[in-house]
């Protein structure tokens, strides 16, 4: 077929795929998109059930509307019966309403709308606070469609062979081959890698949780009860999630007479019962061991029309894992081909349409702003969808912990949902809002949340403004006589947060530095208690890792910058300032006490 030019080609045209391309030509309609899927739609997809973190991107594709006009069902939280303990107990949603957050702090969503005044408006509550339980073949059609409803060019049947790069190391062009055997190349200056946990062309292979290693069994079943009714009718309900020996199982309604029911179970157990029974026998023998699932499909039947190709059931390896190279010159993955999460929390299609959505801003804002570093802004994107995806391995680890009893979930939540203390949240309340994928909550930097960069004399001073003081850290002029502990590794790096016009999106990203973890269990971290921090204190940032208490690194802070900067004072008061920063953040500890 020869060679063509395509300024963007995506691998793979699933939720994360196609989410990039529709956004990417919504906001620059004279970009020219491909994207290659090798699958023909619609094809059934295991992953049903959203979480309403994912909202705003709904709506950004302009789709949200549409969910309930397809028949999707309203996810309204999540009902838990786990552990010893056998009292259900829910993660509401609708609950989220009543979070209040301390005076002078704002609580920010993923599109840096402010969440702090959707809290206000009860009459919206069940739009902020909802998700969906979606059928895969249909909502993902519905994604690629809206792909090609701004332009892209989709071709189904269609899979990349191989990523061509120059000596560099910069990615050239894509070879491809359709279904009916014909092949060709594109030249093209960048490839999205949305292919699925599968993909053969991220650098470096995947890093894969030894702790996370599970199979899912599962099955859709018509006739069966539903665990949870809201308001008396079938179109609103909640996910099901109820442990068992050895694993849990999911009950997700996805239509007003199919459930998805799926058994979760370790690997090394699941291959020693495949020793004596087949799968299937394995599914029924696990529902049948369990009290709360069990009269539910007493009177149901399991279906072979739904998997496809006859099947009752399909199995599924569940094994956390990420990629060790996300982005590369000319090149960035999102979604499974990024970093796929165990899905106790229904992470997997918000994440992956979370990745899509910035991995098109950053690319239009890298397209748009020469003067920002191409790399540092892709690595602000890998940091991201670190930080995002950390978040919910962080509490998934904490659910296989030994069955651990509830109230430890909610104590864990806490830390990742109100790391820097400004939400006045009991912990129950912080695992809802950690299931419902609003953490880290305190995120997006904007004109309305900071207070204006104000440059003096130095070009320091003001140029270091955390949203939160009063969150039981001592004051500026208290730190020089306290020791440091040094809790994770920690960069000061660009971050970038999609910026917002009168409360609607606008495809552009707000660029400022920041503090960044590397540190896996510290990702979650990064867009915590968000500051904005001249990109002049680098040095400073990183002496922080040679000192061992506050006053020793002011003595050295005002070296550390050129002569005739800034004034000793400014550059001191500037570096309390990032202690602060670190300290909000988790990545330090401060105590009172002198330098052993």
């Amino acid at each position: 077929m020869g060679i063509e030019r395509r300024d963007v080609v995506v691998l793979g045209g699933g939720p994360a795929g196609s989410t990039f391309a529709a956004i990417l030509k919504k906001y620059e309609p004279g970009l020219s998109v491909t994207v290659l899927e090798k699958a023909r739609f619609p094809r059934y997809h295991i992953g049903e059930s959203l979480i309403p973190a994912v909202n705003p991107v709904l709506r950004d594709l302009g789709i949200y509307d549409d969910l309930p006009r397809a028949g999707f069902i309203r996810k309204m939280g999540i009902t838990f019966v786990w552990g010893r303990d056998r009292a259900p107990w829910d993660a509401d949603y609708l609950k989220l309403g009543d979070v209040r957050i301390h005076d002078g702090a704002e609580v920010l969503n993923v599109l840096g709308q402010d969440f702090s005044k959707l809290l206000r408006r009860p009459e919206e509550r069940d739009e902020t606070f909802n998700a969906f339980n979606v059928r895969r073949a249909e909502f993902d059609q519905m994604i690629m469609n809206r792909a090609r409803d701004f332009g892209a060019d989709v071709r189904e049947g269609t899979r990349g062979k191989a990523i061509h790069k120059d000596e560099r190391g910069r990615v050239t062009g894509v070879d491809w081959e359709d279904d009916a055997g014909r092949g060709g190349t594109i030249e093209t200056s960048f490839v999205l890698d949305a292919s699925g946990q599968g993909t053969r062309f991220t650098p470096g292979g995947r890093v894969f949780d030894p702790n996370m290693n599970n199979y899912a069994v599962y099955g859709y079943w018509s006739g069966a009860e539903w665990k949870v009714l809201y308001r008396g009718t079938r179109d609103r309900t909640n996910v099901f999630i109820c442990s068992v020996d050895k694993g849990w199982i999911w009950y997700i309604p996805v239509a007003q007479d199919r459930i998805s029911v799926g058994v979760v179970t370790n690997t090394t157990h699941f291959k020693d019962a495949l020793q004596s029974q087949d799968p299937e026998a394995f599914y029924h023998e696990t529902i049948q061991g369990c009290d709360e699932v069990r009269g539910l499909l007493s009177r149901a039947t399991l279906r072979d029309d739904f998997i496809g190709g006859g099947k009752r059931i399909s199995v599924t390896r569940d094994w956390s894992s990420w990629a060790k190279s996300p982005i590369g010159p000319g090149w960035a993955t999102a979604g499974d081909a990024a970093i796929f999460v165990d899905p106790i929390l229904s992470s997997g299609v918000t994440l992956a349409m979370q990745s899509g959505h910035r991995a098109a801003y950053t690319l239009r804002t890298a397209r748009a702003r020469e003067d920002l570093p191409e790399d540092a802004l892709w690595r602000a994107y890998a940091d991201y969808i670190r930080g995002e995806a950390g978040s919910f391995l962080r509490l998934a680890r904490y659910f296989y912990g030994n069955n651990k009893a509830a109230p430890s979930w909610w104590w864990e939540a806490q830390r990742l949902v109100n790391a820097s203390g400004a939400l006045a949240v009991d912990d129950r309340q912080a695992f809802t809002m950690a299931s419902a994928g609003f953490f880290p909550t305190l995120r997006a930097v904007t004109d309305d949340t900071v207070i204006p960069l104000v440059a003096g004399i130095a070009g320091l001073e003001g140029d270091v403004y955390n949203v939160f003081y009063d969150d039981g850290l001592p004051p500026p002029e208290a730190l020089p006589k306290h020791v440091i502990e040094h809790l994770a590794r920690f960069r000061l790096a660009l971050r970038t947060e999609p910026m917002a016009s009168e409360g609607k999106p606008t495809g552009e990203l707000d660029v400022f530095y920041d503090l960044v973890s590397d540190d896996d269990d510290f990702t979650h971290r990064t867009h915590a208690a968000p500051s904005k921090i001249a990109p002049a204190l680098g040095p400073v940032v990183e002496a922080m890792g040679r000192h061992r208490d506050v006053s020793s690194l002011l003595d050295e802070a005002p070296r550390l910058l050129p002569d005739g900067y800034a004034s000793p004072e400014a550059i001191r008061a500037a570096t309390l300032h990032v202690v602060r920063a670190a300290a909000k953040k988790g990545f330090v500890k401060l105590a009172p006490g002198a330098s052993a």
